[in-house]
């Protein structure tokens, strides 16, 4: 027999509840407060320093509506009434207002030097100046907070997709905006950002970027290493960093993927057979694992060589450091379209994926016929087919692997380079997916240029202060939270606002979803000094 549904009674009550259904981003608030952005932000932006909303009240307003899940201006009354912070000194502007204020970080006098053909970032106007400096002052803040005195920067492009008529064509034939960040995995902050139209090339004038994010790294840093992309492969950038060019910090070690073209495929074909050493292995159940420490029996599934190869314009040197390319292949499984695929079953581990096919006139095939089969590189040494990989670096045999995530004392090899550089490629696709689709930043709130990078400048802010706050207040094992994760665990719990006399209290209860974590955090957030002035 079914048992008859309860009846839940309703009651309203006028006025307002003082419940907040974000209590758990007060945290985020006092942390703003305590790294000094709000003095840093009014006084370095000024767009909107005497009229209406402080600068600093519409930049906290845009961090909390990333963090609580909103990707528009339009969002930001929903915040307000969900935030409830007004009686706590928290002033959120409307729509209107915000987009405005957005309009101010447009820089007029360029957009005719923009367009298509044309590899040109617009100048940034004072405004924008003064966001990146915000950006650079939450980064000092979390360097003071734990100094380290080397660090790794991670340089990497990434198209912001849009319909929007100011966009301009990336070579993907997407209409888009572009992004490149500078990203410090030690401190898992962007140490800076800079935003371009989607035709750039991603790494057009990156050493210019680089040389900018250098001078504004707080004195606590001695030496940094550089690692990016193909993008990256510039002969300027190269070269600045390996003759040590730059003033304060010298010599710069690198870690760049690097094209693989026809010269670069005749260096790897003529590495002997013996010359190559496994990277990782396949196990026998079909998983792979490294190399250091346990005996494997089965085959190596990449293996790695230093090539001898001399591009155009990065000749070897008769004194100083010199260029070393690292190759890498990677055994491929031998797919064909549907009409030309082989299973070979039934062979034993001396007939392993890639033999017996048609090899250069595969490869051939499969490059016209296949999209996308092109870009694997693939190359028909030792009767077997593989994907090849490159890199160059600067980076010498016996160097201390101290400042490359290794042990001190550890020396580097090329192995060690390899490991080493190819750390950063999952966590910048994560960051970016982050920044784009976990956040607001792969919004585009405007036509214009300034705004737009304006909006995606303090999407960086968001995730920085988001990433700070894991890092320096939360336990341990929620180290890798994503925004989406803390929205769930602590952003969103419940929080009632009372007055009593002059008095405004946030009752949180400890026994609630979060309660505990939230008390945990502002323990943890009254030691955690400010940042001087």
């Amino acid at each position: 027999m079914t048992e008859t549904a309860k009846k839940i009674h309703i009651e309203l009550k006028g006025g307002e509840s003082g419940i907040t259904s974000f209590a758990g981003l007060w945290p985020a608030v006092e942390l703003f407060r305590k790294s000094g952005l709000p003095e840093v932000i009014d006084s370095a932006v000024g767009a909107r320093s005497s009229r209406g909303f402080r600068d600093s009240d519409h930049i906290l307003s845009l961090i909390l509506l990333h963090l609580a899940g909103g990707s528009a201006s339009d969002h930001l009354p929903f915040l307000k009434e969900k935030l409830s912070f007004g009686k706590l000194g928290i002033s959120v502007p409307s729509p209107s207002a915000v987009r405005k204020w957005l309009n101010e970080f447009h820089n007029c006098e360029e957009d005719g030097k923009r367009g298509m053909g044309k590899a040109f970032i617009p100048e940034e106007n004072g405004y924008l100046k003064g966001l990146g400096t915000v950006l650079t002052r939450l980064f000092a803040f979390a360097v003071k907070s734990a100094p380290r005195k080397h660090i790794t920067l991670d340089q990497d492009a990434t198209f912001i997709e849009t319909e929007e008529s100011g966009a301009n064509w990336n070579y993907k034939g997407e209409k888009s905006y572009q992004a490149l960040n500078t990203y410090c995995p030690e401190y898992d902050l962007a140490a800076g950002t800079r935003y371009g139209d989607g035709n750039v090339p991603p790494g057009w004038k990156q050493k210019e970027e680089l040389e900018r994010i250098l001078e504004s790294l707080p004195e606590e840093v001695k030496g940094v290493s550089l690692r990016s992309a193909g993008a990256g492969y510039r002969t300027d950038l190269l070269a600045w960093c390996t003759e040590g060019k730059h003033e304060r910090f010298g010599y710069i070690p690198v870690g760049i993927s690097c094209p693989v073209g026809e010269e670069f495929k005749k260096a790897v074909r003529a590495v002997p057979e013996e010359d190559w050493k496994p990277l990782c292995r396949a196990e026998r159940n079909g998983t792979t694992g490294t190399t250091g420490g346990e005996t494997h029996s089965a085959h190596p599934v990449q293996e790695w060589a230093e090539i001898v190869y001399v591009p155009a314009g990065l000749g070897r040197k008769k004194h100083g450091r010199d260029y070393r390319f690292l190759a890498v292949r990677e055994r491929w499984d031998g797919r064909f379209p549907p009409e030309k695929e082989r299973e070979e079953e039934g062979k034993g581990d001396s007939s392993l994926p890639g033999e017996q096919l048609y090899f250069t006139e595969a490869i051939r095939h499969l490059e016209e016929e296949v999209p996308g089969v092109k870009k694997l590189h693939l190359l028909e040494p030792g009767g077997r087919i593989y994907k090849t990989f490159g890199i160059v670096t600067n980076i010498e045999d016996g160097a201390d692997g101290e400042n490359f995530g290794y042990g001190k004392g550890d020396l580097m090899d090329g192995e060690k380079i390899i490991r080493w550089q190819r750390k950063r490629s999952g966590k910048a696709e994560e960051i970016h997916h982050i920044l784009k689709d976990e956040l607001g930043g792969g919004h585009i709130p405007s036509k214009r240029f300034g705004a737009n990078a304006a909006w995606w400048t303090i999407a960086v802010l968001a995730l920085n202060l988001h990433n700070l706050m894991k890092r320096r207040l939360l336990p341990e094992e929620y180290g890798k939270s994503r925004p989406k994760s803390l929205r769930f665990l602590l952003y969103t719990m419940v929080g009632k606002i009372v007055t009593h006399g002059r008095r405004t209290v946030l009752k949180i209860w400890t026994g609630d979803r979060g309660g505990s974590l939230f008390v945990s955090v502002m323990k943890r957030l009254e030691l955690l000094q400010s940042m001087p002035d």
